[in-house]
């Protein structure tokens, strides 16, 4: 077990240890304790120790001597001899570390760093100060204790809320929870907070100081060292330091360090020109620097200041920059040689990939949007080139390259070779194999026309196959190039056409089974007139019996004159509709568009019939549009947005005018889902609720603007909510109820069924990822009420805006409500795969189901989304210890124990009772044995790893026993390794578990 040598009387001790008090009573054996090589306590350990005895001690202990504060404050503290000298000795230790504030912010407390900075400023300026308020001191006339001191706070002020910016997180303490005792590097939560608070409130101040001693051209500055701090003793009564032991410093290293700290400031509140003007004098001063030996004050090191230089656009002697800076300035430069940066990366595999795909989706996204004015094929070419890293680098493919490449035609083939060519000139034997059996899974999967033959054309290509493989692309190829001969595609066989009769019903028949079969407008025109000669038995419309219109469509079109315009309204209306039904949007726009125009030409007599069908029609060609947009969501690119989202507002626009001819009800739902998926939130809320379909959208909408403005951090209107149980509320004893807009739900069946139906409707339609989010997290906490049961809740986002209760609970089928989420969540998973909260929603959704494999599927997805692809750690804030306790759950009912058992070591506080119980349980697990060795090397743990050779030789199970020795002895090997490698090897057997673990659940 870990002794703690600072704290004596928990375990015996060896006659070696020296323990803190000792320091005190014999201050010689202090520098002889930090003269060893790797002194244990280390320093910082010690001011921390030190510190944290001071702070407990009472005031009233021993005798005191008696410290004048200041003038301006006529008290005076008491302070014991005890804590004067134990201030000291903090205070020599830092000496001893140089003063190295690199070293102080990571291995001290923040609050330990406060106290050590206030302890300072009353030995050497025998004032006591509470930073950050302390007092205005002049630089040019203080001591030089004084001036030393105030140049270090001033720099630490600032570093201070650097590193505090850069790491967020408070690392996780480690201490052992003893009763009554608090381990000493424990922060409480909120105190960091606090102090950075009132840190980044007198900052400026300590900026312009900084500033003003750079301006100082006769500075001269004086460090602090070891010996400059003396020990009290039992005789003294006053505090003296000698002064006379400070030791110069070099002005050019303080300049140098000052102006660094400076331009990290103001690289971190993105003031570039500021941080420009102090990092390019650090530069010029740290160059002239002799580095041959180590500086005594300047800690900067080279490679984080050629770092800042080019985050500053300062030039580098010898730098020259990498890819991904390249790639960075490009962006910044509106893609200036972009794809040549992309085409030496292929080569060199340098930029991450995430940085590649993300700048295929902002070029992408910008020129949808119309944002962003590039060259027209250079989305494509970035695609190709992409296309060609994750090739060689074997990774998953998960954008749709081929078919943008086969949508482009033989200008997509030919920009794809092109990508290709640049990145075998210089490929690897293992690339090119890598390239040669992604071109063979081309050639056999897809359908791109030309592709063999333009590999056989090319001898570089053909170098990469075998026979074999050389003569299936032959195959291939010549099944492309293969032409039919003329009797196959020529209708004239040389024999003369047989001359017969037809009757007028047989000919009559022949016309209206090409009126059936045709899309052609042309040739239904034609067909039509054909059959207005003839003599029919039935009506047109009755031709077909899959013709159907809508009501209010096919009531308009049946009052027109009997005659060609109605025939010809009629059947070209139910061809777009057939053509929506096999998805084939551009054809049924087309031909609604021809019938427009038809229709707008027989406009002119002045029908009100005529007029009243053309404004239809156009309604028809709308809601096709929106239908289209949906279909193919979210490559929006098809169509021009902003024009659908005008002509959506004008088609609700005519629900306000009485004058106007008013749109079927299916449209209007349809716009109004529309503009919810396109954020058009504000002009919802302001359509009058008068039409039921459209409140539902108008509820969501208020509290998407809502969550925006207030980024949910208050409860909102409550509309949503009131309309989903009024919609999936049970009719017994239901009273009737009135919205908002003064629609009346019926008694006896809860809702309205038009609310029912609009409310249904819009669920299913939904896209935009807010609206998404809300409707979610609304159903989400229905199903939580409804159930009432806290090991079995389902967590998402914004779950605290809704109410914690409903009245009459029992009057609800919480079993419709979960499939009605399941079903919302597979639906938006479906459009938004990566989103982390709905992938955990989902894992919990099955969980309480009781779909365990299911729950552990969908909860890996989630993690291998945060930790992209187990490649980072884990964040805890998306990834806590419920969906860890789930998982160990999950595992548990599917009978894998080790699994569970391993699960307990990611949680923030390892559960060894769990652990051990669940390790105690895997002999009917349901991993093989191989797997279970495997499992093994993923534990990190020497408590659970001690608990298996225990268990394993109570059972006899030497084959393991000996494993988990091996395990922990490697571990052990590793003790010795600093913190932050500890950490990096835990993380690495989490990501080796949890790929075992998505193989088994997930692929």
């Amino acid at each position: 077990m870990d002794v703690d040598l600072l704290r004596p009387g928990t375990v015996p001790i060896s006659p070696d240890t020296i323990l803190w008090f000792e320091f005190l009573l014999n201050p010689s054996l202090l520098q002889k304790h930090l003269s060893k090589p790797s002194p244990d306590p280390s320093p910082t350990d010690l001011i921390i120790k030190f510190i944290t005895i001071n702070s407990d001690q009472k005031e009233n202990d021993v005798k005191a001597a008696d410290v004048e504060i200041s003038e301006t404050k006529p008290s005076f503290t008491k302070w014991s001899h005890k804590n004067l000298a134990l201030k000291i000795l903090s205070l020599k230790v830092a000496a001893h570390l140089k003063w190295n504030l690199d070293t102080l912010e990571k291995k001290l407390p923040l609050p330990i760093q406060v106290t050590l900075l206030q302890d300072l400023f009353f030995i050497t300026t025998d004032t006591v100060v509470e930073i950050p308020a302390i007092p205005d001191f002049s630089i040019h006339n203080v001591s030089d204790q004084a001036l030393f001191t105030i140049v270090l706070y001033h720099r630490w002020h600032i570093r201070a809320i650097i590193y505090r910016a850069l790491n967020n997180k408070q690392s996780k303490q480690q201490f052992l929870h003893i009763p009554g005792i608090q381990e000493s590097t424990y922060v409480p939560p909120g105190m960091v907070d606090e102090i950075i608070r009132k840190l980044e409130a007198h900052v400026q101040n300590s900026v312009n100081t900084l500033n003003a001693v750079l301006q100082v051209t006769d500075l001269k500055l004086k460090g602090l060292s070891f010996d400059t701090f003396q020990m009290l003793t039992e005789d003294s009564t006053e505090i003296k330091q000698n002064w006379e032991n400070m030791y110069p410093i070099n002005i050019e290293e303080v300049k140098c360090q000052i102006h660094y700290d400076l331009a990290v400031f103001h690289l971190l509140r993105e003031d570039y020109q500021e941080a420009k003007n102090h990092i390019n004098q650090a530069k010029e001063i740290f160059y002239k620097l002799d580095t041959s030996e180590p500086l005594t004050y300047c800690r900067i090191q080279k490679i984080f200041l050629d770092g800042c230089c080019l985050a500053c656009e300062v030039p580098v002697d010898g730098v020259t920059s990498s890819l991904t800076q390249q790639l960075q300035s490009s962006i910044k430069d509106q893609y200036v040689n972009i794809l040549q940066i992309l085409q030496s990366d292929n080569i060199s595999k340098e930029i991450p990939k995430v940085y590649r795909d993300n700048l295929e989706l902002d070029i992408q996204g910008g020129s949808v949007n119309r944002k962003l004015v590039v060259a027209r094929d250079l989305l494509l070419q970035i695609q190709c080139l992409n296309l060609i890293r994750n090739v060689l680098d074997e990774s998953v493919i998960l954008g749709d390259y081929v078919s943008e490449i086969q949508s482009a035609g033989a200008k997509g083939l030919d920009m794809f070779f092109w990508a290709l060519d640049s990145a075998l000139e210089k490929a690897s034997a293992t690339d090119k194999k890598y390239i040669s059996r992604y071109l063979l899974y081309l050639i056999n999967t897809s359908d791109l026309d030309g592709l063999a033959s333009k590999l056989l054309s090319n001898s570089t290509y053909t170098t990469l196959f075998s026979e074999r493989e050389l003569h299936e692309i032959e195959k291939k190829a010549s099944s492309e190039e293969m032409d039919l001969p003329n009797l196959l595609i020529n209708n004239d066989w040389g024999i003369p056409p047989v001359k017969h009769t037809h009757s007028t019903r047989i000919e009559v028949f022949e016309l209206e089974q090409k009126l059936i079969q045709s899309y052609d407008t042309q040739e239904i025109h034609e067909t039509l007139i054909l059959l207005d000669g003839k003599l029919r038995m039935k009506p047109l419309w009755n031709v077909n019996s899959c013709w159907e219109l809508p009501i209010p469509l096919q009531s308009v079109v049946m009052s027109l004159p009997r005659g060609f315009l109605q025939d010809y309204s009629y059947v070209l209306l139910a061809k777009s509709r057939e053509l929506v039904m096999s998805k084939d949007f551009e054809g049924a726009i087309e031909i609604l568009h021809v019938l427009e125009k038809e229709v707008q030409q027989h406009s002119q007599t002045g029908s009100t019939l005529v007029f009243k069908l053309c404004k239809l029609i156009n309604w028809e060609a709308l809601l096709v549009d929106i239908w289209r947009c949906l279909h193919a969501w979210p490559a929006t690119n098809i169509c021009n947005m902003q024009n659908l989202v005008a002509r959506c507002k004008q088609c609700l626009g005519a629900l306000q005018a009485t004058d106007q001819v008013i749109p079927r009800q299916e449209i209007i739902e349809y716009c109004t889902v529309f503009l919810l998926n396109m954020a058009e939130w504000d002009y919802l809320t302001s359509l009058e609720k008068r039409w039921s379909y459209t409140e539902f959208a108008a509820a969501v909408s208020s509290v998407c603007q809502d969550i925006v403005k207030y980024k949910g951090t208050r409860k909102f209107p409550r509309e949503a909510w009131d309309m989903i149980l009024a919609a999936f509320g049970s009719p017994r004893d239901q009273p009737q109820k009135r919205s908002s807009s003064g629609n009346s739900a019926t008694a006896s069946g809860g809702a309205s069924r038009d609310v029912i139906a609009s409310i249904a409707g819009t669920l299913n339609r939904l896209r935009e990822p807010m609206v998404l989010t809300v409707v979610i997290s609304l159903l989400a906490r229905l199903r939580n009420v409804l159930r009432d049961e806290s090991s079995l809740e389902l967590h998402t986002q914004y779950l605290s805006l809704w109410p914690a209760g409903v009245p009459n609970a029992n009057f609800y089928n919480i079993r419709h409500i979960g499939e009605l989420l399941f079903q919302l969540l597979m639906q938006a998973l479906k459009y938004h795969p990566t989103n982390i909260s709905w992938l955990r929603l989902t894992g919990d959704l099955n969980f309480v189901l009781g779909y365990y494999e299911s729950a552990m599927k969908y909860y890996l997805e989630a993690i291998m989304v945060a930790s992209d692809f187990f490649s980072q750690p884990i964040p805890r804030a998306q990834i806590d210890d419920l969906v860890y306790r789930r998982m160990i759950k999950c595992c548990a009912h599917l009978q894998c124990y080790t699994q569970a058992a391993i699960l307990c070591q990611f949680l923030e506080e390892v559960d060894y009772s769990l652990a051990f119980k669940m390790a105690a349980s895997d002999q009917k697990s349901c991993a093989t044995a191989d797997a279970m060795d495997a499992y093994y090397h993923c534990i990190w743990d020497t408590t659970i790893l001690e608990y298996l050779i225990h268990l394993h030789t109570k059972r006899g199970e030497h084959h393991r026993k000996q494993l988990a020795i091996k395990i922990i002895g490697l571990l052990e090997l590793n003790s010795n390794n600093n913190e932050e490698i500890q950490r990096e090897a835990a993380n690495i057997r989490k990501a080796k578990f949890l790929r075992a673990l998505a193989k088994q659940y997930v692929y």
